[in-house]
């Protein structure tokens, strides 16, 4: 049986950066359509409809994930080696 190699340390490590880039990126744009579109409470359909606080609301919960993942990724790879 052939085995399959072992993907490197480093080939692991850039994919999940860039998966992170990838959900921050997410995150922003999502954050920037939650902050100029909204519900319109008269017809219930979404509308150009800026408002700051759903967005900064948005941002933060998404860059808190983010910052949490890498946060447990670096201690990971500290306490790995």
């Amino acid at each position: 049986m052939s085995e399959k190699p072992a993907i490197d340390c480093s080939e692991r490590n850039r994919v999940l950066n860039m998966v992170m880039i990838a959900v921050a990126a997410w995150g922003t744009i999502l954050a920037i359509g939650t902050t100029l579109f909204g519900i319109d409470h008269v017809t219930r359909k979404v509308t150009f409809a800026p408002s700051l606080i759903r967005g900064a609301i948005t941002f933060f919960f998404v860059a808190a994930f983010v910052g949490f993942w890498f946060v447990a990724v670096r201690r990971r790879k500290s306490r790995d080696g």
